[in-house]
């Protein structure tokens, strides 16, 4: 069961919206290829020291750009997010924000929305932005919401209103619920493994260590990166509203930006939406991704004792 929780941990910060107003060995790695098979690149991974140790856990910055076509003046990067994260990650995201014409950002809310930043937002959905918030304090992070400028100038909402996103689940039949279920198939996919310690006696352990924050912390690091497949098995053979809907209506927003005249352009969006949007820049925009630049997310280093 705490395998399946830690499961859910990847959908809730990785891909969920939030709004404003692990088999043996041999079986595991199999699993992992079966799931890298399907993915073209990774967008989130664990970087490691000459001795194979966590250094941190970082996000994809990846580059796009056209040499022919209307579009061929453009560049379209995908900035890639997880929702609570060291304050020093937001830092650095805000700072690369104002190198683009436009920032098109993630955020389930109505049209105008204002996010005051420094203050924490009253978030609608709550068993998912109350998940957050716990995993914050567990794991000694920040919010997303807390800490990035969604005031700059340059930023632009491309995303659904919460009643765009409550329809198109209710018409395609979609539920939180049966999202959880698909996450309970995965999890049990991967119940049995134990690598790195991320098994559920490494997260016994965790939890009642003397450095649990940093211990958790490395737990949940090894499941973000053993699990990057886990937004396409949640999205299902016909996708789903919560990425590939979304994911359109962003799409549809960059082309309203493009036609205005804007030639750089940043995507801000969780990195569990990246593999189906690199996909359709590909195909629908003929961009060709050309560069990519990792940040650092979470500080997987251990502290040292005085």
């Amino acid at each position: 069961m705490k395998r399946l929780k830690l499961v859910m941990l990847f959908f809730l910060l990785a891909v969920c919206p939030w709004e404003a107003v692990a088999q043996k060995s041999e079986t595991r790695e199999k699993a992992t290829s079966a799931q890298r098979a399907n993915k073209d690149h990774t967008y989130i991974r664990i970087e490691r020291d000459n001795n194979k140790q966590p250094v941190a856990l970082q996000t994809a910055l990846v580059k796009f750009k056209a040499t022919r076509g209307p579009h061929r003046k453009a560049q379209v990067d995908l900035i890639g997010a997880i929702h609570i994260a060291d304050a020093d990650y937001y830092a650095e995201l805000n700072k690369i924000f104002k190198q683009y014409d436009v920032v098109l950002f993630e955020l389930v809310a109505p049209k105008g929305v204002k996010i005051e930043r420094g203050h924490k937002q009253e978030l609608s959905l709550n068993v998912i932005s109350g998940s957050q918030q716990g995993f914050q304090a567990l794991l000694g992070l920040s919010h997303q919401i807390e800490q990035i400028d969604y005031q700059a100038e340059n930023f632009v909402h491309a995303d659904m209103t919460p009643t765009e996103f409550s329809n198109h689940m209710k018409d395609r039949g979609e539920s939180f619920m049966q999202l959880y279920f698909r996450s309970i198939g995965q999890g049990l996919a991967m119940q049995g493994t134990d690598q790195g310690g991320a098994g559920d006696l490494g997260l016994l352990f965790a939890l009642f260590s003397k450095d649990r924050e940093y211990n958790m912390k490395l737990i949940m690091a090894q499941q973000f990166e053993r699990m990057e497949g886990l937004p396409d098995v949640m999205s299902g053979p016909e996708g789903s509203t919560i990425i590939t809907l979304r994911n359109d209506k962003a799409l549809s927003v960059l082309k309203e930006q493009m036609a205005a005249g804007k030639q750089r352009i940043g995507i801000f969006y969780g990195a569990g939406h990246f593999d189906d949007m690199e996909k359709k820049l590909v195909e629908d925009f003929r961009l060709q991704r050309y560069e990519e630049k990792w940040i650092d997310a979470w500080n997987l280093r251990r502290k040292k004792t005085q």
